[in-house]
């Protein structure tokens, strides 16, 4: 996984500080990541309001992208939150593969459970395969 950062100058204790959080973060994740770019830019605003704001965008293979961006008083608050935001939305999308694998399907329920013999309370029972169905076919 590469961690692209950007606009940051020559802070290096910032630098380390976003290059560990988020290897840590996107090593959890059980799709290896293939990008991480966090985008550090200033903002002037009229009335004196935040002026850093922090990007982060991760790259998934065969998934969404993750996106957080947020506006602080410094760079480091900034990116504090756009981490924690980012932290989040990994925690969610775990949450709901979670959820998923615990339920079992509609059709897969419906067909177990229309069997003789098959009730809702017990484990269905595994089909019997032969060595011959296991070995997979190659065109």
């Amino acid at each position: 996984m590469r961690v692209i950062i950007e606009g940051l100058g020559e802070d290096r204790a910032l630098r380390t500080l976003v290059n560990g959080k988020i290897a840590a973060s996107l090593g959890r994740l059980h799709v290896p990541a293939t990008t991480a770019r966090v985008q550090f830019s200033n903002e002037t605003s009229a009335k004196g309001g935040p002026t850093a704001r922090c990007s982060i965008t991760v790259d998934l293979p065969r998934r969404p992208e993750l996106h957080a961006d947020v506006t602080g008083e410094s760079t480091r608050l900034a990116f504090e939150q756009a981490f924690a935001m980012l932290e989040r939305q990994i925690e969610r999308d775990r949450e709901r593969g979670r959820e998923e694998r615990r339920r079992p399907k509609k059709y897969y329920l419906a067909k177990r459970l229309l069997e003789p013999g098959a009730s809702s309370q017990e484990p269905p029972a595994r089909p019997v395969t032969s060595r011959r169905l296991l070995r997979r076919r190659t065109a």
